[in-house]
């Protein structure tokens, strides 16, 4: 008996000497490898893609140099244009067509429709979706302005066959805020996001120089500019 307890101890030193044998002499400097850089990195439902929108156009020159920009960087937009600007001036709205992109809805001159009636939330959706129809558009997605919704608010743009495109990047060029600060909030940009920036409804100079620097930056990233899906003709 006593000659067997030898050897269960002889074999156990063994083990525990082969334990300590596997361990590097500098574990102390070997960081810990977490499950998420053990598991495959997920896939991108996005293909690299960020989702550009322009709000309040047409917007004259500036959406010209806006089409411009995104031409130079091989990317596509989605405008969401008001009635009372695309009527009067339907090549603007004919160009943001003519040159791949797609065109929204977001009424005709701009209300706050939680404070509107049924039927004049009606007529600011429609009289808008059938004047960019005329123009060719397919028009499926649509913008409340301010981003103000309420349920009847989306019942409504459910009830025109229309789907709500908000936003999650919003650059706040619209309050001029410099170009730098512009590029800041696009180039913090990843796929996936919808980023909103404005061609009309004032001066958009800003909005112009800031997607002169940062689309370039992105597109060094590997990122890709396309029209949400929501928007996205069939």
């Amino acid at each position: 008996m006593k000659h067997l307890r030898l050897m269960v101890a002889a074999a156990a030193a063994t083990v525990i000497g082969s334990l300590f044998l596997a361990v590097p002499a500098n574990a102390q400097d070997v960081a810990p490898v977490s499950a998420q850089e053990l598991a495959p990195a997920a896939e991108d439902p996005w293909n690299g893609q960020i989702f550009l929108t322009f709000d309040d156009g047409p917007g004259g020159s500036y959406t010209d140099e806006i089409l411009a920009v995104l031409e130079e960087n091989d990317a596509k937009a989605t405008f969401f244009q008001l009635g009372v600007n695309a009527n009067r001036d339907p090549a603007g709205s004919r160009a943001v067509l003519a040159a791949g992109h797609a065109l929204g809805n977001h009424t005709w001159n701009h209300p706050d429709l939680t404070t509107l009636t049924r039927a004049r939330i009606d007529s600011q959706i429609n009289k808008t979706q059938n004047l960019l129809e005329s123009y060719g558009a397919e028009v499926n997605c649509f913008r409340p302005p301010y981003g103000a919704t309420n349920t009847k608010v989306n019942n409504r743009i459910a009830a025109a066959g229309l789907q709500r495109q908000m936003w999650n990047v919003d650059t706040k060029d619209w309050t001029r805020p410099g170009v730098d600060a512009i590029v800041d909030v696009l180039l913090g940009a990843t796929p996936g996001d919808v980023v909103l920036m404005h061609d009309g409804g004032g001066d958009r100079s800003q909005t112009v120089e800031a997607l002169e620097i940062a689309l370039p930056q992105l597109a060094a990233k590997g990122y890709k500019f396309g029209i949400s899906p929501k928007c996205s003709p069939a």
